[in-house]
C-alpha cells in the first residue's frame, strides 16, 4: 500500500476487499465512529435496488410495497442525501417494481437544485416497458447502459442526457433481452453531442452517414459496435472517404451480407485496430467474397495491429444452392496479418483439407508468434 495514503484512504482501501453485503462492515459503520465514514462509503458504493433508500424514511413506506403517502420533509431528504452522495454505481433490473411509480419518480426530483445522485459514475437500466423511463440528473455519469422494449420511449431521455451528463464516456443500449424491436426508428444523431465517448455499443441500431463521419472525429473513441445499414457504404461521399478512426481498437459490425462489411472497410481507415468482429445473416456465396473481405481489412490499414479477427454467421440459413468449400487458400488469407492471437471463422461452409494441406497450414501458423 502506498505510503502517501491517509488513514481514511487506507481504511477505504481495506474495506473495498470486503463483500458489499458483509455484515462486519455494516457493524463497523453502526458502532465505531472512526470507521463509520469509510465503511458507509463501501456499503453504498454500488446500489442494485432502490429499496434501501426508501427504508431510510420508514414512515413514508409500506412493508409489502414501498410507496409514498406524503411529501418528504427536509430532514428526510437530508437523510437520503447523506447516503446517495456515496453511491457510485446503480444497476436497476425489472425487480425494482417493489417501489411504486410515484415514489420512484420522486427520487429523481429533489426539492433543491442539487441532484440527489451527484456522484454516480455508472448507471444500468433494465426496463421491460416505458413507464419508468424518466432518468434523473447524473452530472458525474461516465457509463450508461440501457435495455428497453420500445425505442421511442427513451429517445427523448437520451437526448436530454447529452445535456445533463456531458462527460459520458461509455454508452450502450440494447433491446430488453429477446424483444423484437426496430432500433432503426431512432435518429442516431443525438450521439454526436457526447464529445468524450470512448465506447459506443448500439448493436441493433444502424448509424447514418452523418453520425459515422462525426464519430470518426472523436479522438477518444476506442470501441464501436453498430448495425450496418445496407445503404450506408454508398452514402459516404468522396470528400469524406476514407474515414479515419485514429484510435479505434475494437470494431463490431452486424450486417446482412459480408459484401456490405467489405464495402465499408474499403472506405475507412483503422490504424490502431486490434479486434474486428463481423456478424452476418447470410453465408458468403463465393470464395471471392471472403478474399475481398480480407483484402479490404488490409486496405483499412490494420494488418500489423489486428490480433483477433472474427467472422461469424450466428444462424444457419435456408438459402438454396451448394455450400462453398473452405480450402487451404481461404485460410491462407490470414497470413498477411502478422500479429494474430485469435481467429474465429464461423460460417456455413464445408471444410475440405487433405493431410498435406493440414501440415502446410500448421507450418504457416509459425508466422504468428503469439
Amino acid at each position: 500500500m502506498h505510503h502517501a495514503l491517509q488513514i481514511p484512504e487506507i481504511l477505504l482501501n481495506s474495506f473495498g476487499h470486503c463483500y458489499w453485503f458483509d455484515s462486519d462492515v455494516a457493524a463497523l459503520a453502526r458502532t465505531c465512529r472512526a470507521f463509520k465514514e469509510p465503511a458507509l462509503d463501501v456499503l453504498w458504493e454500488e446500489l442494485h435496488d432502490l429499496s434501501p433508500l426508501v427504508r431510510c424514511v420508514p414512515e413514508a413506506s409500506l412493508p409489502s410495497k414501498y410507496s409514498i403517502h406524503r411529501s418528504l420533509t427536509q430532514i428526510e431528504w437530508d437523510i437520503l442525501r447523506s447516503y446517495t452522495r456515496r453511491i457510485r454505481s446503480i444497476e436497476l433490473g425489472a425487480d425494482f417494481a417493489r417501489i411504486d411509480e410515484e415514489y420512484f419518480l420522486s427520487l429523481f426530483k429533489p426539492p433543491t437544485m442539487e441532484p440527489l445522485f451527484s456522484n454516480v459514475r455508472k448507471l444500468h437500466f433494465e426496463y421491460p416497458d416505458d413507464k419508468y423511463l424518466l432518468l434523473a440528473t447524473f452530472p458525474s455519469l461516465m457509463s450508461l447502459d440501457i435495455r428497453i422494449n420500445d425505442p421511442r420511449s427513451f429517445e427523448d431521455s437520451l437526448k436530454l442526457f447529452a445535456k445533463i451528463s456531458p462527460s459520458l464516456a461509455s454508452l450502450s443500449f440494447h433491446p430488453y433481452y429477446y424483444a423484437n424491436i426496430h432500433m432503426d426508428r431512432i435518429d442516431p444523431k443525438f450521439i454526436c453531442h457526447w464529445r468524450n465517448l470512448q465506447i459506443l455499443h448500439c448493436i441493433q441500431m444502424p448509424l447514418d452517414m452523418t453520425t459515422l463521419v462525426d464519430l470518426s472525429r472523436l479522438p477518444a473513441l476506442i470501441d464501436l459496435g453498430f448495425m450496418l445499414r445496407n445503404t450506408l457504404p454508398d452514402q459516404i461521399s468522396p470528400s469524406d472517404s476514407p474515414l479515419t478512426f485514429s484510435n479505434l481498437k475494437q470494431l463490431f459490425l452486424d450486417s446482412e451480407f459480408l459484401g456490405l462489411v467489405s464495402h465499408l472497410l474499403f472506405q475507412i481507415r483503422l490504424p490502431a485496430l486490434t479486434a474486428l468482429t463481423a456478424y452476418i445473416d447470410f453465408r458468403p456465396a463465393r470464395q471471392d467474397d471472403l478474399s475481398l473481405f480480407f483484402a479490404n481489412v488490409r486496405t483499412s490499414g490494420s494488418p500489423r495491429t489486428i490480433q483477433a479477427p472474427r467472422l461469424i454467421q450466428p444462424y444457419e440459413t435456408s438459402v438454396p444452392g451448394d455450400r462453398p468449400v473452405l480450402g487451404l487458400e481461404d485460410l491462407q488469407l490470414y497470413v498477411p496479418f502478422s500479429n494474430l492471437r485469435y481467429i474465429q471463422l464461423d460460417i456455413e461452409w464445408k471444410v475440405d483439407l487433405t493431410d498435406s494441406e493440414l501440415l502446410t497450414l500448421v507450418s504457416t501458423c509459425r508466422v504468428w508468434k503469439n
